[in-house]
């Protein structure tokens, strides 16, 4: 049996970091662009991270094993808290595109439909 080859967790922290940041930039920019909605709380922009890593991990063979996910979920957290909430908190955000976040079944639908 071939058994697709693993991430290692360096690699897989990257990508995941590149996505999640994507996705809370992304959306803070749009509904600022737009105008409308409220400023981003920590909650919401946290939210964002953590539903973008839970999708991203339930896509990968990696994420399928219960203490790697938590701990890939714990280390993304930690690098969004050091890293990216001060570049989405108070930026707009619209209760639709929250949603939307919550209703996601593929991380790249968020950065694709969230926030568009």
């Amino acid at each position: 049996m071939i058994s697709a080859p693993a991430l290692a967790p360096s690699a897989l922290s990257r990508s995941f970091r590149r996505r999640v940041a994507s996705s809370v930039l992304l959306g803070a920019v749009a509904a600022l662009a737009l105008g409308c909605g409220h400023p981003a709380t920590e909650q919401e922009c946290q939210e964002i991270a953590d539903r973008v890593t839970k999708l991203e991990l339930e896509s990968s063979a990696i994420g399928r094993d219960p203490d790697t996910a938590k701990e890939q979920l714990e280390r993304t957290r930690s690098w969004v808290k050091e890293s990216q909430l001060k570049e989405c908190v108070g930026r707009r955000i619209t209760d639709a595109a929250m949603q939307c976040v919550r209703t996601a079944t593929k991380a790249q639908e968020i950065t694709d439909r969230c926030f568009r």
